[in-house]
């Protein structure tokens, strides 16, 4: 993640004064599709929602690969934020296994993370992330889930936030791989690349939440939980032509995975899981992908193998 050139000016939409505060710095020039290298381990991961403990060892897997021969990338497909803090007697069983929302000391670990590793790692930008630059209120396990990380962070802190948020990319594309990374499900309707970066982040705080999927290329990217084959083959395509398979989060797929329909792969690393059931992607980048189905069955690795499975696979 490249930082800011000295002297140069801030984007559109943010102040200088974002551009130069606090922990997190400031995301540099805005790429929203990133393309990754043609070699070396790829690891995607979903959802974390604060929970620091399967954050860290999903960073410890990353680096693991990363020592190899070849390198590594790591993809994080969006929603860093905003988790529980709840009491364990007060936790439902729905949520999987306990744990309290830290999206704070997540952060801190995520930005340090890709300071380590320039250029390796990459998240992609959530509806939960979006809800602090843009987006609209999101309700839930506090009526506003931004308002309460940023009265967590302070002024300085959540400043800096936004500016590095404001940055991520909505889209990772691995050619050789044949395969897109993205928040939810490929339900957009776009042309080409170029029709991603000229997207803006604002306008949407007072739009309904269960209407964003309907709002347009940005709602969809981050809300959809569904589409068609049709339209999901069509969105790849407007990436790269040979894309054969969509990756993504933002729902739960309660055993780990789930493939509703091709080419799509619904991935579930870590919120609503149980330990047991929380699954992450481990791909060789020189290695075409054939279809959802094939990703699945050759690339899902489980987050703990020692812990006991919990749903069955579909």
């Amino acid at each position: 993640m490249n930082q800011q050139p000295a002297g140069a000016a801030p984007p559109r939409g943010v102040s200088s004064r974002e551009a130069k505060a606090g922990t997190f710095g400031y995301a540099g020039d805005v790429q929203r599709v990133v393309d990754l290298p043609e070699r070396g381990r790829l690891i995607v991961a979903t959802d974390f929602q604060g929970n620091v403990a399967d954050f860290e060892r999903i960073a410890e897997i990353f680096e693991q690969a990363a020592a190899g021969p070849d390198g590594a990338v790591l993809v994080i497909t969006g929603d860093l934020v905003h988790g529980p803090e709840l009491d364990e007697g007060e936790w439902p069983d729905y949520l999987g296994s306990f744990y309290r929302g830290d999206s704070v000391t997540l952060l801190k670990k995520a930005r340090n993370l890709a300071d380590r590793h320039p250029g390796k790692v990459h998240y992609l930008l959530g509806n939960h992330e979006h809800a602090h630059v843009g987006g609209p209120v999101v309700a839930k396990f506090f009526p506003d889930e931004a308002q309460r990380l940023e009265e967590l962070l302070g002024p300085e802190d959540t400043l800096a936030m936004r500016s590095w948020f404001r940055g991520w990319p909505f889209v990772a594309v691995a050619r050789t791989a044949r395969l897109v990374m993205l928040h939810a499900a490929p339900h957009a309707r776009i042309q080409s690349r170029e029709d991603l970066d000229r997207l803006p982040l604002d306008g949407f705080l007072d739009v309904p939440l269960s209407e964003m999927s309907l709002q347009g290329t940005l709602g969809a990217l981050l809300w959809a939980r569904s589409t068609s084959s049709e339209r999901a083959h069509a969105f790849l395509r407007a990436l790269d032509p040979d894309a054969r398979v969509a990756v993504f989060g933002h729902d739960v797929a309660r055993s780990g995975y789930a493939i509703e329909r091709e080419p799509m792969l619904c991935l579930s690393t870590s919120f609503g899981c149980y330990d047991g059931d929380k699954l992450y992607l481990e791909w060789d980048l020189a290695e075409p992908a054939e279809s959802a189905t094939d990703l699945a069955w050759r690339g899902l690795r489980s987050l703990y193998p020692e812990a006991p499975r919990v749903h069955s696979e579909p």
